[in-house]
């Protein structure tokens, strides 16, 4: 068992560090800024879509 915690580890301190690696290899601010303009975007869609079904799944349910 712990054996494999410590893979687990292994695997996401590995992933994390190439991910890492990339950003701090970007040279544009341009680049930078439209990934994390994305990465918000695409969290607020999902808060926004979730909100969305939530209030139409409690009007389906009450009418």
């Amino acid at each position: 068992m712990k054996e494999n915690i410590n893979k687990l580890k292994v695997e996401l301190n590995t992933k994390f560090n190439e991910k890492l690696a990339y950003w701090n290899n970007l040279k544009s601010k341009k680049a930078k800024i439209a990934i994390i303009a994305l990465c918000m975007g695409i969290i607020c869609l999902k808060i926004f879509t979730t909100i969305f079904t939530v209030d139409w799944l409690t009007d389906m349910l009450g009418s």
